[in-house]
């Protein structure tokens, strides 16, 4: 299958990393803008130098014609691309969020159902062993009935880009960063939301004033009990050698609990008779599953519905902040 990519921004190792594997062909990459470097360009062996790389993306498209397309612009632009790829009958990896605004969200939901292709977010959680196992021991009973979980999403602030400085462009940290507790509790509960309440703030960096560099949410979840999720840019970093983001999960049901321990490495299961680490597996290629997904082998790692409806819960519990109100999130 022939991918072309838009933009160089995110998690772009996340699909070029295995489309050798995926029997992927790479044939173009368009710049987001004149300030895209195109860093990805030469470090994967599915996209060297001799790749076309176009300056207009719709050019590419039209040129092309990509199965696939690979959306990765700053946040604000991730609809704008989505949209003219579906509109040129291309399947869709997006960068989170799909859109930054309700709006644009609902423009791209129609153009996709009307395109007839598919569409996956880039939850890179469900690639990952630890989340894979909490969720098979979740969704096989051994806690019993899901009812309270408890997650984390932390980030160094670092360097960032300027489109961070601004809600405009860069469409809030519950979007961004929160988004992937709102995936994988979702993902490992097996539970929906039904509303949703939020606070969110900048109080340690003023240079970026519309970034909220700490915040927390509070859901009830569909069916009955209820999710915590906090979410910040104050991990320390430095010349410390430690994992980028630090992420932790713990799922309280009514015949055990499972949470993330060994600072957010391994899972850990407690029922009346026990308490055990439980094995993990070697993880998933999201590349490989959204292909396979697509020839009929599979329903791959996230669906287009999915996809859509994270998205949604992600923008809402920001209006829920923004607001100061209780969000309906009922579908």
């Amino acid at each position: 299958m022939k991918l072309a990519m838009i933009g160089s921004y995110g998690h772009v190792g996340t699909v070029l990393g295995d489309a050798d594997a995926c029997d992927v062909e790479i044939v173009a990459a368009a710049r987001w803008g004149t300030d895209d470097p195109m860093q990805f360009v030469g470090k994967f062996s599915a996209i060297d130098e001799s790749v076309v790389i176009y300056e207009d993306y719709e050019k590419m498209l039209n040129e092309v014609r990509p199965d696939i397309v690979g959306v990765f612009m700053p946040l604000y632009r991730n609809a704008e691309a989505s949209i003219a790829a579906a509109r040129a009958g291309c399947h869709i990896i997006s960068e989170k969020p799909l859109a930054t605004e309700l709006s644009d969200l609902s423009v791209l939901r129609d153009e996709v159902e009307r395109a007839g292709v598919t569409v996956a977010a880039l939850m890179t959680a469900r690639c990952e062993p630890r989340f894979q196992a909490i969720r098979q021991a979740v969704l096989s009973g051994r806690i019993g009935r899901p009812i309270l979980a408890s997650a984390q999403k932390s980030y160094p602030f670092a360097k960032r880009d300027d489109f961070y400085k601004l809600r405009r462009t860069y469409g809030g940290s519950i979007p961004w960063q929160g988004i992937h507790a709102i995936d994988f509790v979702s993902y490992c509960t097996g539970k929906d939301y039904a509303r949703a309440a939020a606070m969110h703030a900048n109080t340690a960096h003023p240079n970026y004033s519309e970034m909220e560099d700490n915040g927390a949410m509070l859901f009830e979840l569909a069916g009955g009990g209820h999710a915590v999720i906090s979410f910040d840019y104050l991990r320390p970093w430095g010349k410390a050698k430690r994992n980028w983001g630090d992420e932790r999960l713990r799922i309280a049901g009514t015949e055990g609990v499972i949470e993330l321990t060994g600072g957010g490495e391994e899972v850990s299961l407690m029922t009346p008779d026990a308490t055990q680490h439980v094995p993990l597996g070697p993880g998933s290629s999201f590349l490989a599953e959204f292909v396979s997904a697509l020839q009929g082998q599979g329903q791959g790692l996230v669906s287009t519905a999915e996809s859509f409806r994270l998205t949604e819960v992600a923008l809402k519990a920001r209006q829920a902040a923004d607001e100061n109100v209780v969000v309906d999130l009922k579908s």
